[in-house]
């Protein structure tokens, strides 16, 4: 009888010939075939078969071909086929090229890729052919890890996250890898578009190829699935999502929650959601079946027919098949029957095949450290997040720069609505990460550390007692860095603050400083300080103030200085200027005030009101220049209670510009020219007044008008003095008639000198009929100064 089932393989079939298989096949699984081979030669080399690939052609009942491709992964010299055989036999382990994937482990990171992009990368290290047929789109992941696992387990979790399952295709010398999400792109069985049901009361037809045993499996599954996650961008933003497909029998409606759905889009949960549910309910209904269909393969459709029950004969999906092949022996030489059997498991094709996840997720056990990196140039390297990109020392791909991880957040002891505290780790530094949930795809940095290139900022342990913060300036040096150090030797206990250019404090309310000792404060260029409301300065000891420029101080209310005991105001360096815009008041008590002026000093007094001079004792003003007073209402200049002396020592002039002036005293009034004469003049009459003599005592009483007589007439002149000295200023007076006291005189010139020096001088009145001058004090008899001639 002719074969049915031949091997090749990297050795000629002289050399190696079939004998038989026992395997299986499945969805989402790696096959495994184990292939017995039979040779007369018993000193084969096995590894001219390991790594190679072997190839099982069998011919259907069709008589078309249908091949079984796989590598030579194990190769194994059983022994002779029996006692009385020439040949010897040897075992193959085939596995599909996706198993080489088994072998190999990395730690890899894939950023912002979707999963068949991560499948394609991973699966380009491999010269196998793969084809992807897929339905849906796939969100790309921003970060993808591969930590301590295989490939295939990488790859294998990943398909089965996102719903995507694979099978193989197997051709003449090769087998190619289908991944596909969707029953529609699954084609039907070639050469068998529908396949029969024989029961076991019906005969069959030798050759015939046909289904027997069909059994059907209904179970209890999940009729829900929820799931959930959580978004640090969207913090209040809900992630939960839950997708229902309740069972029509009881306890149909049983639902499965998961944390951490793996998602950060509402959008993206109805993908999970169905995935996951489609998982659970994809073997709520199987069929286990046998046959001797020899082309029956996973990942194909078919329909079958003549099942006794109307509702089975339908479209199927072949999920999984488990072959026995067996050819007779050689060394009988005998003809025999070649078996070929199928065993397989279906599920109707209108429910969705989703594989399961079987493949443990990859997760750390515990913190481990990163070195902080970025771009190059950049010493602090974060976004608005404050996260920051690491190295992690496992990691053999990443360059060390901004792109070697995804953004990782950074823990703080306080975290809140912008307020808390923030260090962003720098360039260099290393960090300890953790990982949420153990996902080695949500790393975040609960911590620092020090290492032999990044030292402590203080020797240790020599400076064990120093705690505190050093910061570096950026792109600074060990020299330029703000501080905040507490130093707890005992004795010697204290606070260290440095702030490399600025320092700002602010204080919202309160401040309360207390300094038990010294304070010393040092300020290199300007202080300015402003105080909104009331300052109190209390110094117990002495305060002691040193300008070496200039010193404004400008007070926009009152201003009281209270000194308790003496004050002494030194100005060395030039003119001491005082402006008043409303006034001053000064008080001086008890001693009294004294003043002094070795220079020149000059006064002047622009005031619309009054100005008011009291003293109880003297008053002195000794001036070496001119002295100047000057008002706008009256002047009074008064003494009273004593006499007033007004000097100088030249010409005096008391003078009233637009009215008359009067001199006048309650007792005699004396004038009195030492050296010289005394004027009277006017350019009308001169009248002088007495209720009783008016005398003119002169050698000579002489008339010099051009009137043959004048009649003197006596007159009196009043003065009233106020702590001043009054004089006479150049004046003629002309009178005929002199009275009792001169008895007879034609006329007579009377010359009088009147000076005044003094603070004040006030009510002078000048009159056509004579001259009067009040103040208050004295009353002199004018004879004794006329001269008469």
């Amino acid at each position: 009888m002719d074969r049915i089932i031949t091997a090749h393989t990297p050795l000629s079939p002289e050399q190696l010939s079939f004998r038989g298989m026992y395997g299986q096949e499945a969805l989402s699984q790696l096959f495994e075939f184990s292939v017995e081979l039979i040779s007369t030669d018993y000193s084969l080399d096995l590894k001219q078969l390991l790594g190679k690939p072997l190839t099982l052609e069998i011919e259907t009942a069709e008589g078309g071909k249908r091949y079984l491709n796989g590598q030579v992964i194990r190769c194994t010299l059983v022994g002779r086929e029996s006692a009385t055989s020439r040949y010897y036999v040897y075992r193959a382990t085939v596995r599909p090229w996706l198993w080489y994937l088994t072998q190999t482990s990395d730690n890899k990171i894939f950023q912002n890729k979707s999963v068949p992009d991560v499948i394609k990368e991973v699966l380009a290290d491999y010269a196998f052919p793969s084809e992807l047929h897929l339905s849906s789109s796939y969100r790309p992941w921003e970060y993808c890890v591969q930590y301590q696992e295989t490939d295939f387990a990488f790859i294998s979790r990943l398909m089965e996250h996102e719903g995507i399952y694979y099978w193989f295709k197997h051709d003449n010398g090769k087998h190619t890898l289908v991944l596909t999400d969707d029953v529609t792109q699954h084609e039907t069985l070639p050469g068998t578009a529908s396949i029969p049901y024989y029961g076991p009361d019906r005969t069959t037809v030798p050759q015939e190829e046909f289904v027997a045993n069909w059994e059907v499996a209904e179970q209890v599954t999940p009729g829900g699935f929820a799931t959930n996650d959580f978004d640090f961008k969207r913090p209040g933003t809900s992630l939960d999502a839950k997708r229902m497909n309740p069972g029509a029998y009881d306890n149909g409606d049983l639902e499965v929650y998961e944390w951490l759905g793996g998602y950060t889009d509402p959008g993206q949960a109805e993908h999970y959601t169905r995935v996951r549910l489609e998982d659970l309910q994809s073997r709520q209904e199987m069929v286990s079946a046998t046959s001797n269909i020899r082309s029956l393969a996973p990942g194909y459709l078919v329909i079958l027919r003549n099942h006794p029950r109307e509702s089975e004969n339908r479209e199927y999906l072949i999920v999984a098949t488990r072959y026995r092949m067996h050819e007779s022996g050689q060394s009988s030489g005998s003809g025999g029957t070649s078996v070929c059997d199928v065993d397989f498991t279906v599920l109707p094709s209108s429910t969705q095949f989703r594989a399961p996840r079987v493949t443990p997720m990859s997760h750390t056990h515990g913190p481990q450290t990163a070195t902080v990196v970025g771009k190059e140039g950049q010493q602090i390297w974060v976004d608005q997040y404050g996260r920051i990109k690491v190295q992690f020392h496992w990691d053999r791909y990443g360059q060390k720069n901004e792109n070697s991880s995804c953004w990782v957040r950074v823990s703080s002891p306080w975290a809140s609505g912008g307020f808390g505290g923030i260090q962003p780790p720098r360039r260099g530094d290393e960090v300890v990460v953790d990982f949420i949930g153990g996902h080695p795809d949500r790393p975040i940095v609960i911590g620092r550390v020090y290492n032999g290139g990044n030292m402590p900022p203080w020797d240790l342990p020599a400076n064990a007692t120093q705690s505190g913060f050093l910061s570096r300036s950026q792109d600074g040096t060990p020299h330029t860095a703000n501080a905040l150090m507490f130093e707890d030797k005992p004795g010697v206990e204290e606070i260290w603050v440095h702030a490399e250019r600025n320092m700002r404090t602010e204080v919202e309310k309160d401040e309360l400083r207390t300094v038990d000792g010294f304070r010393n404060t040092t300020i290199g260029l300007n202080d300015s300080t402003m105080v909104l409301g009331s300052r109190i300065i209390n110094v117990t000891g002495t305060d002691t103030l040193t300008v070496g420029q200039t010193r404004d101080v400008t007070v926009t209310s009152t201003e009281t200085y209270t000194v308790n005991g003496s004050r002494t105001v030194h100005v060395s360096g030039g003119m001491t200027t005082e402006n008043f815009d409303k006034g001053l008041t000064t008080t001086v008590a008890a001693d009294g005030e004294t003043r002094e002026v070795t220079g020149a000093f000059k006064e002047t007094l622009h005031t619309g009101q009054e100005v008011t001079v009291t003293a109880n004792d003297s008053l002195h003003d000794v001036l070496a220049g001119t002295l100047t007073e000057r008002a706008k209402g009256k002047v009074l200049v008064e003494s009273t209670n004593d006499a007033m002396d007004v000097k100088a020592m030249n010409q005096v002039l008391v003078q009233s510009s637009a009215a008359g002036m009067d001199l006048k005293s309650k007792a005699q009034m004396t004038m009195t020219s030492e050296s010289a004469g005394i004027d009277m003049k006017a350019p009308k009459d001169i009248t002088i007044t007495s209720d009783t003599d008016v005398i003119l005592n002169g050698k000579k009483v002489q008339d010099l008008s051009s009137k043959s007589w004048l009649k003197a007439t006596p007159f009196g002149l009043n003065l009233t003095i106020a702590q001043a000295t009054i004089g006479m200023f150049n004046a003629t007076v002309w009178r005929s008639n002199v009275g009792a006291a001169i008895s007879k005189a034609d006329f007579s010139v009377i010359k009088t000198d009147v000076f005044s020096v003094s603070n004040k001088v006030g009510a002078f009145e000048s009159k056509n009929t004579g001259l009067k001058s009040e103040t208050a004090g004295a009353k002199s008899l004018l004879a004794g100064l006329l001269t008469i001639i």
